[in-house]
């Protein structure tokens, strides 16, 4: 029995980690446009993003969905899906802004760890700012690993062919990326337009 008590008081003792409490923010605009183009939002005492317009989207996107188990596509507009986005390439951040007469509305992420999202109750600061909460985004053991690329040496060595190659790729190149969502996390969207953003 002495053994299972030390056992039991180091299992008690040893330290866990887990999610930082979510933090409240009352988001304010500092600058609405800069001479760049940039906005400039006072998150919190360590947090002032320098936003620029972001553009993600193909002018149309085509989402192919399932409905009564047949599949079904149809095509959004790529400008009126990123109208509200806003990137901070620095801070590695990304969230739709929306102003009103109530105040800055932030969502999206403020950082690789962290993201916002007003509170559903409008409660506001003395100088009338939304609130919002910043949560500690949990990282996924995947997250943090790379995948090895198992080919020979001798298959990837380059030649002159491949030098000759290179110089006519051209500058802008498009990239077709293609999303899956699963139910689950499409059930916490109100519709489609809203899991695009």
């Amino acid at each position: 029995t002495t053994m299972r008590l030390i056992v039991l008081v180091v299992l008690v003792t040893v330290p866990t980690k887990g999610l930082e409490q979510p933090m409240l923010v009352y988001p304010r605009l500092l600058e609405e446009r800069s001479s760049d183009g940039r906005m400039l939002v006072h998150v919190h005492d360590d947090l002032t993003l320098s936003l620029r317009k972001a553009s993600v989207a193909a002018p149309e996107l085509k989402v192919l969905m399932a409905e009564d188990g047949r599949p079904v596509t149809r095509f959004y507009n790529g400008e009126h899906i990123e109208r509200d986005l806003y990137e901070d390439e620095e801070k590695i951040a990304t969230v739709t802004v929306r102003q009103s007469r109530s105040g800055v509305r932030m969502e999206g992420l403020v950082g690789p760890r962290h993201r916002i999202e007003p509170l559903s109750v409008s409660e506001k600061s003395e100088e009338g700012a939304v609130a919002h909460r910043i949560y500690e985004i949990e990282q996924k053991e995947m997250l943090d690993k790379t995948m090895r690329y198992r080919g020979k040496a001798q298959d990837i060595a380059l030649n002159e062919g491949d030098l000759q190659a290179r110089q006519l790729v051209p500058e802008e190149v498009t990239i077709e990326v293609f999303i899956v969502v699963d139910v689950a996390h499409y059930t916490k969207f109100r519709n489609t337009s809203l899991v695009l953003q």
